[in-house]
């Protein structure tokens, strides 16, 4: 059903041409914060992209010093914020604010049906106090069945006061590193076109084509936000996290989802169930008050409600080949009985996170490293879809990282002081006890080379075990620097051990550690030991220097893949 009374409108072109927006200093993931509680919105005019080539006028609220963006930026602010919200209207009608779940809204401006209005070329004012955490809506009040299709409309986030990892309370915790906005929309492109040339419109005609979540169409809904080919559409949607570990990844991610469309949409997320904690800005409770949050397989979003989700993904079956292998019985899929229509997929080529195998020739992955991916989208499967071709339109992806980031092992060895001795790079990609073995007087100082780290990766951590054969020695760890071509020492000297022994270093700056031009995607990594050659032994030839080895049963490079 939709939230709007239908009737046959007269249409007026908007006159004032927009500029292309510039690329935004933005986060590359997650939701991007306008933070108040001050804020100064204009009314404008301009045009997204779509995934088919084409491209749509619709009318936002953009920052005032800023460029137009589709939808309006997210305002930002804590419980208790005594918020303005200054708005100047370059369209040529007027056009308001209202604040779904805000009580004690003061407006300045001309008068409307409901709330003040900014009329064309004017302003309005509007204060409140943000007395509620959570999530809301703000939207057109001034002919909401046109205003919003067009694209009024955008997000306010309440966050409680002194606990920017909390939805409501304690309870409600999430990590905030993993916080994520979906809002949903349509777009009929006549009514558009009727604005855009001054036609008119019979709003019972009204048939959206277009079906998007931050005002982009899949697949250009997991871009980064900023992606400077959709300089209207600054949102991205895709939802980044990691299997649970009660130690090192213990707090939930939160999905904060907004329907600002006019109909009703059924959003279904797979990989895991999510916990709803909230809706329209209120954390779900019984009359009693006791916690009545529950796990969802789908929600249907009425129009211009919110909800709040939590999302933990657990590794229930234990997808790691060391610690639940496939059965004996079953056999892995063979990538020369596999075919991908398009030659594109999202497979790795193993059935295991964060592994990778072999691909059929000629097939594109956009996997980097063993990830999973989930298609989280409208249910309505015509709503999967850019102008009725499918697979597009209010969908996007949940990707689930491997649990200690993306890892690489040594493709290649170069022992330079010392010699080589038993093993090969593939005899460090995991705590086996087949060791590489190095050995020199004096010391050891060998390098390896990892390939195919992808830029932008962030997070590099180095781990290295190993031992050597003497107790008076040191070990460092070392990485090249691309851009000055020196080694960098990671960290202090370790004291030598006999024993297994592990050493994790994580560079700053990682971007400056993997190559780019020619060495795209490389990294070196240096293992140097030095000290005293050993005590020696005394015979009838005199002493006897001990030689050094040192022996590598781990060197693995981790990351965060873009």
């Amino acid at each position: 059903m939709r939230r709007a009374v239908v009737a046959l409108i007269a249409l007026v072109p908007f006159l004032t041409p927009v500029a292309p927006a510039a690329a935004r200093a933005v986060p590359r993931l997650g939701m991007v914060c306008t933070q108040g509680p001050e804020f100064d919105l204009t009314a404008d005019a301009g045009h997204i992209e779509t995934p088919d080539g084409s491209s749509v006028l619709m009318w936002s609220y953009r920052p005032t010093d800023g460029d137009f963006q589709s939808p309006g930026p997210v305002l930002c602010v804590e419980q208790g914020d005594q918020v303005t919200i200054r708005l100047r209207n370059e369209l040529p009608e007027p056009v308001s604010i209202v604040l779904p779940g805000q009580s004690g809204v003061r407006g300045a401006g001309a008068e409307g049906l409901l709330a003040r209005e900014a009329p064309p070329g004017g302003e309005a004012v509007y204060t409140f106090t943000a007395s509620q955490p959570g999530t809301y809506l703000y939207e057109s009040g001034t002919d909401p069945a046109k205003q919003i299709e067009m694209g009024l409309a955008g997000a306010l986030v309440v966050r409680p006061a002194g606990h920017p990892d909390q939805v409501y309370d304690e309870a409600t915790r999430f990590d905030p590193a993993r916080e994520y906005l979906l809002v949903l929309g349509a777009i009929d492109p006549d009514l558009h076109h009727a604005v855009e040339t001054g036609g008119g419109f019979d709003l019972d005609r009204r048939r959206a084509r277009y079906f998007s979540i931050n005002g982009r169409q899949f697949p250009d809904t997991i871009h980064d936000n900023g992606a400077p080919w959709l300089p209207a559409q600054p949102y991205g949607s895709l939802v980044r996290v990691r299997p649970y570990d009660a130690a090192s990844n213990p707090l939930p991610a939160l999905i904060r989802v907004i329907n600002a469309d006019v109909d009703n949409h059924p959003f279904h997320p797979h990989g895991n169930h999510v916990r709803q904690v909230g809706k329209d800005g209120r954390p779900l409770r019984t009359p009693a008050g006791a916690d009545a949050s529950g796990e969802h397989f789908a929600r249907t979003l009425g129009a211009g409600q919110t909800e709040d989700y939590l999302f933990t993904w657990r590794d229930r079956d234990g997808w790691d080949p060391g610690r639940n292998p496939l059965p004996a019985s079953v056999a892995a899929p063979d990538y020369r009985k596999l075919f991908f229509s398009d030659g594109n997929t999202w497979y790795s080529g193993s059935a295991y996170l964060g592994a990778t195998g072999t691909l059929p020739i000629g097939t594109a992955s956009q996997n980097l490293c063993g990830e999973w991916y989930f298609p989280w989208h409208s249910h309505a499967l015509h709503e999967f879809a850019n102008y009725d071709a499918s697979f597009g339109g209010m969908a996007t992806l949940l990707r689930v990282d491997p649990a200690n980031g993306c890892a690489a092992t040594p493709a290649v060895l170069t022992s330079l002081g010392g010699t080589a001795g038993t093993g090969a790079a593939d005899a460090l990609g995991a705590i086996d006890g087949a060791y590489y073995e190095a050995t020199g007087t004096g010391g050891t100082d060998w390098q390896a080379g990892f390939a195919g780290v992808p830029s932008g990766a962030g997070g590099l951590t180095i781990t290295y075990t190993g031992r050597n054969s003497l107790s008076a020695l040191t070990t460092t760890l070392w990485i090249w620097k691309w851009s000055t071509r020196e080694w960098v020492r990671l960290g202090e000297t370790a004291a030598s051990v006999t024993t297994d022994v592990t050493l994790t270093r994580k560079p700053q700056d990682a971007a400056a550690f993997v190559g780019t031009g020619a060495d795209r995607g490389k990294v070196r990594v240096r293992v140097l030991t030095e000290g005293t050659e050993g005590s020696g032994s005394s015979g009838s030839s005199g002493s006897t220097a001990s030689p050094v080895v040192t022996r590598a049963d781990l060197l693995r490079l981790t990351y965060d893949a873009p």
